[in-house]
């Protein structure tokens, strides 16, 4: 047990002794569209189309080997929850603004050099989202509110320049898929039903 315990230790000082921390902002221009899914019979429940929105702040990169990173931060992002009901010949459209606090977890591989001073990322992982304003744009509401929780599932890839010692600037894509039904309350009378926010976005920061 002694020898375990010892090695544990020695393996946790080693990592925390090699670890490099790298810090950046990203601000990334979105497309953030609704998918809407129910059983109800007679009402038919769909996204109602998609609108550009942003998410914006401060990361960090853990680095435990040259290639391999742990990535998290805390980024302000913008949704937009949009759907329409469809009963017979009644439409209902209907569309709210949300903004999050999310804080993120990724692990991000890098690939080495394709050219001098650039290389190739990959990202895959999930993010918490803590809900900090909603506003609707419609006088008839269906949603009565929205939870304070959401998660997503994130994937992304780019191009990372770097163009000094410890600096470097980098652009890609990504794509964060709603995991969690937002809706927490309707109004009486409407049937249930799901939805979930995905936005595609452009990264573009610098890392230091």
């Amino acid at each position: 047990m002694r020898k375990k315990l010892l090695f544990l230790s020695f393996l946790f000082i080693s990592v925390g002794s090699y670890a490099q921390v790298e810090l950046g902002v990203k601000f990334s221009p979105t497309i953030s569209a609704s998918r809407v899914s129910s059983d109800a019979d007679g009402v038919n429940f769909d996204g109602n189309g998609a609108a550009l929105r942003f998410a914006a702040g401060p990361f960090a990169d853990i680095a435990f080997s040259e290639n391999y990173y742990i990535s998290t931060g805390l980024f302000l992002v913008s949704n937009r929850a949009s759907f329409e009901a469809t009963a017979g010949p009644e439409r209902h459209e209907e569309e709210h603004n949300l903004q999050y606090l999310q804080v993120p977890l990724a692990l991000k591989l890098y690939t080495n050099e394709i050219a001098l001073d650039k290389r190739i990322y990959f990202q895959v992982g999930t993010t918490m989202e803590f809900k900090v304003k909603e506003k609707s744009d419609s006088e008839i509401q269906q949603i009565e509110d929205f939870k304070l929780f959401n998660s997503t599932l994130q994937v992304g890839f780019g191009l990372d320049y770097k163009i000094g010692l410890n600096t470097s600037l980098f652009g890609g894509l990504s794509y964060n898929r709603g995991l969690i039904n937002a809706v927490s309350d309707r109004t009486e009378g409407v049937p249930e039903f799901k939805l979930k926010n995905d936005y595609v976005g452009i990264d573009l920061g610098i890392k230091f």
